[in-house]
């Protein structure tokens, strides 16, 4: 049995932390049986076995991988359009008209002289990393 603990204080001794260290053989023999080291789940969330539609930005289906599958992270798709030149204000979704003059050998110039500017952030949620919803705990084992 693993549990999500919110204290700074350990619980009591029949639990070991999942940061995989190793499980000694002699003090925990059942678990010793069963794994060599405890999980290790610093850092990563844990998802349920499944899938399920959520509606947060638009109808999304969350799928987990196979049980004890470490699963990467992604985004999702991040899109906007980009008007003809002569309507500068009509830019969409991740795009933003910008009239401040970009230097002449920009690579964003458009015809006039202005430029767009590419903003994630006028889409989705922003952060110095990709990561669900969450709250940090610490994870332990039932060692006996």
């Amino acid at each position: 049995m693993v549990v999500a603990w919110t204290l700074a204080t350990d619980p009591s001794d029949n639990y070991l932390e999942c940061n995989g260290q190793a499980v000694d053989s002699t003090k925990y023999p059942k678990l010793y049986a069963l794994m060599h080291n405890t999980p290790d789940y610093r850092g990563v969330f844990l998802r349920g076995l499944g899938s399920v539609i959520s509606n947060h930005y638009g109808t999304i289906i969350h799928t987990s991988d196979n049980l004890g599958i470490l699963q990467g992270d992604a985004i999702r798709n991040i899109t906007g359009e980009l008007p003809d030149r002569n309507s500068y204000y009509m830019w969409t979704g991740v795009f933003t008209f910008n009239p401040k003059k970009p230097e002449k050998h920009g690579a964003t110039s458009v015809e006039g002289g202005y430029r767009g500017v590419f903003d994630a952030s006028r889409v989705v949620p922003v952060a110095v990393e990709n990561r669900p919803v969450n709250k940090a705990v610490r994870y332990f084992i039932k060692a006996k």
